[in-house]
């Protein structure tokens, strides 16, 4: 019988400095440091940080050339966090660059945006409601 659980992804997001990132996410946004592996030029070349469950690895570029950083990257980080309203105090008071403000969200979710050194935009939420979609919307 196939099981209807979620199974575990695990973005892997190049960028130029892993040192750099990883100091963010653990210092700033207080994500642990689950793992990393530094190379022989004594920076790491890829981490492992997590937070509620939530893991992300960070990686330098395979063949040597870093990723300039962008004003906003294409990709959006969605994660869930057991209190968000204590979660965005704490990041808050860490000085993280909020880009938006604690929302209730029409499908139910309470939200925060972050914005991280190389421009991802990290979403925090916890599910607070049913969808409550706005007049035109059809969830189907």
């Amino acid at each position: 019988m196939p099981s209807n659980a979620p199974k575990r992804i695990m973005p892997i997001i190049t960028v130029p400095s892993v040192d750099d990132v990883r100091s963010f996410y653990v210092d700033t946004l207080g994500f642990d440091h689950q793992m990393g592996v530094v190379g022989k030029d004594g920076q790491y070349d890829f981490t492992v940080v997590v937070k509620d469950g939530a893991s992300l690895m960070f990686s330098r570029s395979r063949d040597g050339n870093a990723p300039a950083a962008a004003a906003h990257q294409t990709v959006d980080i969605y994660i869930e966090v057991d209190d968000v309203d204590g979660y965005h105090d704490q990041v808050k008071k860490n000085k993280a660059k909020i880009t938006e403000p604690l929302t209730t969200q029409w499908w139910g979710d309470r939200t925060f945006k972050v914005q991280d050194p190389n421009g991802y935009q990290i979403w925090f939420f916890e599910n607070t409601g049913q969808p409550n979609p706005p007049e035109g919307v059809k969830i189907v």
